[in-house]
């Protein structure tokens, strides 16, 4: 059984509806784990496009630095990038604590992830890497509104 839903709600006219689901989900938990509900806010995730370009970043960043360094593979250059301007958190599993985990960017709106992969491209500029933008990518369109 899935242990994660997320219900959005857009409207009045959804409440009914969503209720249903809800309850019918509340009433199916397994209990394993207890059952937190949290309302808030909805914030619109990261997009496929930003997630794309932040690959295709790490291999250009790859590519330059792979050269002098040969442990800079795209895997290790997104874990350097998060790792440099997302930080990392512990992780808490029962009474074990890991330390020092690299946060994740799948949990970033779209605004974060702006500011997240102008942070890299910032970077990678200060650092002789000249990043290729598609101007039709989501990352310039964002950009462009955040001018106006």
């Amino acid at each position: 059984m899935n242990q994660g839903d997320m219900v959005t709600i857009h409207s009045r006219k959804d409440i009914e509806q969503r209720t249903k689901y809800i309850l019918a989900r509340i009433k199916d938990w397994d209990y394993f784990a207890p059952l937190a509900i949290t309302l808030k806010p909805y914030t619109n995730p990261r997009t496929i496009s930003q997630n794309a370009l932040l690959h295709m970043w790490c291999r250009q960043l790859s590519a330059h630095y792979i050269k002098k360094v040969d442990t800079a593979t795209p895997e290790n250059m997104k874990l350097m990038m998060k790792q440099r301007f997302l930080g990392v958190e512990d992780i808490k599993i029962g009474k074990t604590i890991i330390q020092g985990q690299v946060k994740h960017s799948s949990g970033l709106d779209k605004g974060a992830m702006v500011t997240f992969l102008d942070s890299v491209y910032h970077w990678g500029r200060d650092n002789g890497v000249l990043l290729l933008v598609p101007l039709d990518s989501e990352y310039e369109k964002l950009r462009n509104q955040q001018v106006q």
